[in-house]
């Protein structure tokens, strides 16, 4: 299993994102910007529930395409990412179809149907991408299809049947993804095919037999994928807040509001990428295996896609409190970025214990504390208040960082010796 970054800084090869990736990831995040609207004033589990699956079906489409763009490098065939990129374009335009449906109670299954047709058709091609043999050995999961089936039966149910079949194939692929390691699969298939050759049983134009092997992934081109989409989201979101505060009366209170909501995203984008690695706050290079950082990316990318609907809110009505649903739509997702901080820091040994008390304390137990007495605040001071958190935290990693790394790069390398 390939660690993110694990190569000697001599022998890596410098290797940036291409212009049609850039592009690729441009589309993916329109699919995540068409997902945030469903987040409404109007929040419930159903919402939620809704918004989780078709985020984890975008996210799953855009990460397909994305490592086989990442192995193969140089050999990347455009064509095939435009093909992937209509696919997920078709998926964005369709979700406000599909939330109309699901959460309007509309009749018109149309859109549940192209959403379904336009992902199983997007993973499945995506999923070929690879050259005949090659098996993914960080996250074989893109693959293969067994999460698919499920989603093709939905195409003859009804409404609650698609979703629900929609749910388990979801679901499959997340199970996959936390026990199918490519590695011992590879080796699993060459011992088949060892027994089968012992055997006499060989095919292929001169009997050899097909030949089966493990690629990896680049880690230097992996983790700036991953924190240019962090940076794509975080963006999205400012556009967002800008097209709310076009729309709303202009006063000190609006300057004020969107000052604290930029501070609150920019922290982000700082913990994430300044002082993160792979768009990821808190992790370090060479730390945790690949396919741990894409799981832990997924979190954050939905997370942090779901503060921009609450955010704009405050921009449009920031003298006013937040309806209860929408506050704790902010504040638990505040929660959850510093909790998956915690988990990375924990993860890749860059948080000592009181760090990581600190960061529970202030990251975690903070936002839940005005998620649940901040009822009658107004929005503005609820956003201000966080955005003074991420500072607090932002200012936190500018000094001891440094020595935790340092500290755990010689505990290592006294181990070693």
């Amino acid at each position: 299993m390939v660690n993110i970054g694990e190569e000697p800084q001599d022998t890596r090869i410098e290797r940036h994102a291409s212009w049609a990736e850039l592009f690729f990831d441009l589309v993916a995040v329109a699919g995540v910007a068409a997902l945030a609207h469903v987040l409404g004033p109007d929040l419930d589990a159903a919402t939620l529930g809704l918004y989780a699956l078709l985020f984890l079906a975008l996210w799953l489409s855009w990460t397909t395409f994305m490592l086989y763009g990442n192995v193969a490098a140089g050999q990347t065939r455009v064509l095939r990412l435009m093909v992937g990129m209509f696919g997920l374009g078709t998926m964005a335009a369709s979700v406000p179809g599909v939330a109309h449906t699901v959460l309007g109670h509309g009749g018109d299954l149309l859109p549940l149907n192209v959403f379904a047709i336009a992902y199983i058709a997007t993973r499945v091609y995506g999923s070929k991408s690879w050259q005949r043999g090659a098996v993914l050995l960080d996250f074989p999961v893109v693959q293969y299809s067994a999460g698919l089936l499920p989603w093709v039966a939905s195409l003859w149910v009804g409404e609650h049947g698609k979703l629900a079949l929609w749910a388990t194939g979801i679901g499959l692929d997340l199970l996959l993804i936390l026990v199918l390691s490519g590695s011992r699969m590879l080796q699993r298939v060459q011992s088949y095919l060892t027994a089968q050759k012992s055997h006499g049983r060989r095919s292929g134009p001169r009997g050899t037999g097909p030949v089966i092997y493990g690629v990896s992934v680049d880690p230097a081109h992996l983790s700036e994928r991953l924190g240019l989409f962090v940076i794509i989201v975080l963006g999205e979101s400012v556009v967002q807040i800008v097209a709310a505060a076009g729309e709303a009366r202009y006063d000190f209170g609006l300057l004020a509001t969107a000052i604290a909501s930029f501070i609150l995203l920019a922290g982000m984008f700082g913990l994430s990428v300044v002082f993160g690695y792979a768009g990821l706050p808190h992790l370090r290079a060479g730390r945790i295996p690949a396919r741990a950082a894409l799981g832990l990316h997924c979190l954050v990318t939905g997370v942090v896609a779901t503060i921009a609907g609450p955010l704009s809110l405050v921009v449009g009505h920031g003298s006013e409190p937040l309806p209860d649903r929408g506050r704790w739509l902010l504040c638990g997702a505040v929660a959850a970025y510093f909790t998956l901080g915690v988990v990375t820091g924990v993860a890749s040994h860059s948080s000592d214990l009181p760090r990581t008390i600190s960061r529970i304390t202030t990251g975690i137990v903070a936002p839940l504390l005005l998620g649940l007495l901040a009822a009658a605040v107004s929005g503005r001071t609820l956003v201000a208040s966080l955005a003074l958190i991420v500072l607090a935290h932002l200012w936190f990693e500018r000094r001891p960082a440094t020595e935790v790394t340092d500290h755990s790069v010689t505990s290592t390398e006294r181990h070693t010796s």
